[in-house]
């Protein structure tokens, strides 16, 4: 079984790479793929990840203090969620759940900590066909953590002492205090990025897939309302010739008049006329006079023989 790893940024694919050597080890059914370059660079996204989202049966987004908000891992969390329904994980590397907002806070949220660790790959376990043993997937869980947890923390703390994570230990209560003010620094820095360089918040790579899906939409709203009004014309038609076949008897076609098919045709007329399709228009109004000429005659014949009860319901437009 295939796991799908979303991440994006130095620390999240390292990360990746950690879970891609480790959890092979755990279970050894279990084949990890991440993307082999940053996933904000979208070379041919739509192609590489749709294809391997189509082998994958569970989802990890590995999620940073740098990440979260990134447009592209957004838009890739909403692509593996598709594909994979309820089995995404969203895997909290040095933040707390608070931290998580928008679409990505739907998913569960694992902490790098043993126990929850240990849920994620109980609940990858059980998406296997052929599940492991409870006890034997715990002791092999216990045999790899300590090696797993120790290169994440390592990766973890190196990150941090470049100053790309956030500070913790004593500083932790300066920065509550500080909130209000890093707040409106990190809005200002937001600010002056798009101003400067608007592509690292739409790239222009995500805007052209955007445009693509969009008109392939279109395209497909396009063929359904045709394949539709193909549908209500064989329809129409097939019906047409069952009453034509019926007897001319006054409560038939007093039912059949109930029907309101005049008002039917109006409407289709009148829709398919707005869009300009000429070839439809002609062929509803080739059974709009096919349908009052078999009414017609019907009335007619229901008349010759004496039956008058829907002389005086029936009346066709000419």
């Amino acid at each position: 079984m295939k796991i799908f790893v979303s991440w994006s940024g130095e620390l999240s694919r390292q990360i990746a790479e950690v879970l891609k050597k480790w959890i092979p080890c755990i279970i050894q059914s279990v084949e990890v793929f991440f993307s082999p370059e940053d996933i904000e660079k979208g070379d041919n996204w739509d192609k590489t990840i749709s294809k391997e989202l189509a082998e994958c049966k569970y989802g990890i987004i590995c999620l940073t203090t740098d990440n979260t908000t990134a447009p592209w891992i957004n838009f890739e969390a909403g692509a593996i969620a598709k594909s994979l329904d309820s089995k995404v994980t969203a895997l909290m590397i040095n933040i707390k759940p608070s931290d998580i907002k928008g679409p990505l806070s739907r998913y569960q949220a694992t902490k790098l900590e043993k126990d929850d660790f240990l849920q994620l790959i109980t609940s990858i376990n059980n998406t296997l066909e052929t599940p492991l043993d409870s006890k034997i997937l715990q002791n092999a869980f216990n045999a790899m953590w300590a090696s797993l947890e120790k290169e994440a923390n390592v990766i973890i703390e190196q990150y941090s002492k470049k100053g790309d994570a956030k500070a913790n230990g004593d500083e932790s209560k300066d920065q509550n205090d500080n909130e209000p003010i890093e707040e409106i620094l990190q809005l200002l820095r937001k600010q002056s990025t798009l101003l400067s360089n608007p592509e690292s918040i739409l790239p222009l790579d995500y805007m052209d897939y955007i445009f693509r899906k969009f008109n392939e939409r279109n395209r497909e709203l396009y063929l359904d309302n045709e394949m539709f009004i193909e549908e209500l014309i064989h329809y129409l038609s097939s019906t047409l010739r069952q009453i034509e076949l019926m007897p001319k008897h006054s409560i038939i076609f007093e039912l059949i008049h109930m029907l309101n098919f005049d008002e039917l045709f109006q409407i289709m007329l009148h829709n398919i006329k707005r869009k300009g399709n000429k070839r439809y228009y002609s062929s509803i109004r080739n059974l709009e006079r096919q349908y009052s000429e078999i009414m017609n005659n019907a009335s007619n014949v229901i008349t010759d023989t004496g039956d008058s009860s829907l002389e005086s319901r029936i009346s066709i437009e000419k």
